[in-house]
């Protein structure tokens, strides 16, 4: 069970909690949005990072003209940028298949906000998007938000095995509503999801929802004036069927509807199109409210409220005031089966005399519904066991592919990580043994063709291995240290070190110390300098600042968006690859002078490996 945790923040939302699917715990706190990064084997269950959301330069949000008295906001023209809602996005919409995090301030802007790198340290945090930008300019009312809801992933739009395809975490839609009671349903897409260059913003459909009048039959005063300015001030989707309901408020009153997705054509004008881009469009229908994919509703849990009456007596005893002590819900949370509830504790009967700073919330959770929490609170927490040989055998499968490799344009990086991946092979024993030695050669053949180079040491140590019936560890380990070997004379050898199938050691510049293979995780030269491998493809990390680790199992990994050789641009993004037989010569040779545009083996190793291939857990770094 989790402890609760003590934070030194003032909500200021009544709703602050907002989980994301990664077990990230995000609290609206004042100016500030104070984040519980879960950790994985560390002595304290969260790291807190707390991130200014306030502050906007005039890049990201230049200054406005004063509105009319008509359109004039308080909010917008004297609010401190309080944070009033949270909401997290589902996976896979930014950097690691991570999710973005949506905050709405008082002053009605709406802003984006991922990590970068590793969610634990601050300085990776970045606004990456302003929503309000996209919005209509005719109207003051139209550029202000008034709260937002993410809807959660349609099943039927997501295929993991796509490459290059924002199908393979499904679609980011984002409803909001503005000032002048417009509903909208938006597109989101990132550089990390999608074939875009940066991140962006796409209205799908906007709808003016009507407002009943009052019906006071002889309304005062204050009554004209509160309802003269009535907006939508919140949104909830339920579940996804063929459509999803979706619930907004106003003026108390709860209004049903259901948001259905369509293809659109693509337009002629393909110039303005991204190629392999998927139009859609959204339509909005009138549901009713008996419908079961409703969005629920979240009580306090009998855990939660024993919980809460034992940090109420904690507090009456700490400050000597007995029973007389309120307690304040901020708001509550779930994920998976783990119940979150935020509160503050005041005294009752009495004045109390606090400052902003030094307010202070509890967040209590509950996972009593949940019989074996450690595996399923957080999926990458799962105690299981890792079959480190199946998901080697893997990634093998996927380098070594054959199909795969005809429509691809095999750079020199491709083939260093397709002979790494050879002598990978040969490593591992399996009852399909004898299968994939034969598929080898022709491995040694496509790698001696593409890189002109002649591997006569492999193809003895291929043949030396598959006439021998059982060879141990060690005599494997012997024979691919021989082969290495001799192919690192070969190329210190050779004037053309563009055809080098092996790394040099950085530390042995002078000597030209090839670096062999015996090992998947780890790798040495012969001065017995020591290098971690990449999990992915085998090869040595050389240099830091380019690589990426699982939060989980902690190996290591290149970063497709550092390495130089690996970086996955939009020019590598445009069209996704489909493998089968009848368009592997369509999409073969033929093309390689051709302006399309054409995969490179390793952007499409790290696209579908875009999680952790051991143990599923998320990337950082």
């Amino acid at each position: 069970m989790l402890p609760l945790a003590h934070i030194p923040v003032q909500p200021s939302s009544q709703d602050c909690l907002a989980w994301s699917s990664d077990g990230e715990l995000a609290v609206a706190a004042g100016e500030d949005v104070y984040l519980l990064i879960p950790q994985n084997g560390g002595p304290e269950p969260w790291t807190h990072v707390r991130i200014t959301a306030s502050n906007f330069t005039t890049g990201e949000w230049p200054r406005q003209e004063q509105a009319s008295f008509k359109e004039m906001s308080i909010g917008e023209e004297q609010a401190r940028a309080t944070v009033t809602a949270l909401a997290w996005s589902p996976p896979g919409l930014a950097k690691h298949r991570r999710s973005v995090l949506a905050v709405l301030s008082s002053n009605l802007i709406l802003s984006l906000w991922a990590s970068d790198s590793n969610p634990t340290d601050l300085d990776s945090w970045k606004r990456v998007l302003i929503v309000n930008k996209v919005l209509s300019s005719e109207s003051r009312l139209q550029q202000r938000i008034r709260s937002i809801a993410w809807a959660p992933t349609n099943p039927q739009h997501v295929d993991r095995r796509a490459t290059f395809s924002r199908r393979k975490w499904g679609i980011s839609l984002l409803a909001i509503a503005d000032d002048s009671n417009g509903l909208y349903i938006l597109e989101v897409s990132s550089p990390f999801a999608g074939q875009f260059f940066d991140w962006n913003v796409e209205v799908l459909r906007r709808d003016n929802i009507p407002v009943s009048n009052s019906s006071t039959d002889r309304p005062s005063l204050l009554n004209l004036a509160m309802n003269a300015n009535q907006f939508i001030n919140r949104i909830e989707f339920g579940t996804w069927d063929d459509n999803i309901p979706i619930v907004y408020r106003t003026c108390g009153i709860n209004h049903f509807a259901s948001v259905s997705i369509h293809k659109r054509p693509p337009s002629r004008e393909r110039s303005k199109d991204i190629p392999g881009h998927e139009c859609i469009t959204v339509s909005l229908d009138e549901a009713h409210p008996g419908d079961a994919n409703m969005p629920s509703q979240l009580i306090v849990t009998p855990l939660i409220k024993a919980r809460m009456v034992a940090e109420k007596e904690k507090f009456g005893l700490d400050n000597n005031i007995g029973s007389h002590v309120m307690v304040r819900t901020w708001g509550l949370a779930s994920i998976n089966k783990l119940v979150a509830a935020c509160i503050t504790l005041h005294p009752a009967k009495m004045v109390e005399s606090t400052a902003p700073f030094e307010g202070t919330a509890t967040i209590l959770f509950d996972a009593s519904n949940d019989s074996d929490n450690a595996k399923s609170v957080f999926p990458w927490q799962s105690t299981a066991e890792v079959d480190v040989a199946k998901a080697q055998m893997s990634i093998l499968d996927t380098i070594l592919d054959q199909n795969l490799h005809r429509p691809l344009a095999l750079n020199k990086l491709d083939l260093r990580i397709i002979y790494t991946a050879f002598c990978g092979s040969l490593l591992l024993s399996n009852h399909k043994r004898n299968q994939r030695l034969q598929a080898l050669v022709a491995i040694l053949n496509l790698i001696e063709g593409r890189a002109g180079v002649n591997l006569l040491a492999e193809h003895r140590a291929l043949l030396s291995i598959k006439n021998t019936q059982q060879l141990s560890d060690q005599e494997l380990v012997k024979i691919i240290g021989e082969m290495t070997e001799a192919r690192g004379q070969a190329e210190s050898s050779s004037r053309s070190p563009e055809k080098a199938l092996l790394d040099l050691c950085p530390f042995c510049p002078e000597s030209k110390q090839i670096i062999p293979f015996d090992s998947f995780a780890e790798a040495y030269c012969p001065q017995k300098h020591h290098f971690a491998r990449c999990a992915l493809t085998l090869l040595p990390l050389l240099e830091p600042g380019i690589t990426k680790r699982c939060i989980n199992c902690k190996r290591e990994f290149f970063d497709e968006q550092s390495h130089p050789g690996i970086q996955m641009r939009l020019s590598q993004r445009l069209g996704p690859i489909t493998i089968d037989d009848s368009n592997i010569e369509s999409i073969g040779a033929g093309q390689e002078n051709t302006a399309l545009v054409k995969h490179s083996l390793a952007s499409v190793l790290f696209d579908k490996f875009d999680h952790c291939p051991y143990c599923g857990g998320k990337f950082c770094g």
